[in-house]
């Protein structure tokens, strides 16, 4: 079953291609439209999106290209594992995996305005 995608998952996935600006596996550069956002590309989650704790968690999110997205997202979920406690340490890794078994109510207006602040935290490419 897909879940929806609202404002607040769709500007944190900007915020993440923006930062990350490529591919984090095979280092493909993210496309970005006349307005500056990104366009190409996609925000993966290690920890679904499911998991509202971690849902827009920074540490949780990479940006992969669809190949890698697929390939990490369920073929290969060991390396994508590895690539993780690579990223963040084993400390870090833990940490992650803890909060993201912390249940967290939804708020999606906070969860806008977080995500958009962070947005605006990275410079722009112009």
């Amino acid at each position: 079953m897909r879940i929806k995608v609202d404002k607040a998952d769709q500007m944190f996935s900007w915020y993440v291609r923006k930062r990350d600006d490529h591919c984090m596996r095979c280092l493909s550069p993210v496309g970005y439209n006349l307005k500056g956002q990104p366009n190409t590309h996609e925000n993966s989650h290690y920890f679904g999106r499911r998991k509202e704790n971690t849902r827009y968690d920074p540490e949780n999110c990479d940006t992969l290209c669809t190949a890698c997205h697929v390939t990490w997202g369920s073929e290969d979920r060991e390396d994508y594992r590895d690539f993780k406690i690579k990223q963040l340490g084993e400390e870090g890794f833990k940490n992650l995996m803890i909060r993201s078994y912390l249940t967290k109510k939804k708020d999606r207006a906070a969860s806008y305005i977080y995500a958009k602040t962070l947005y605006d935290s990275i410079p722009s490419l112009e």
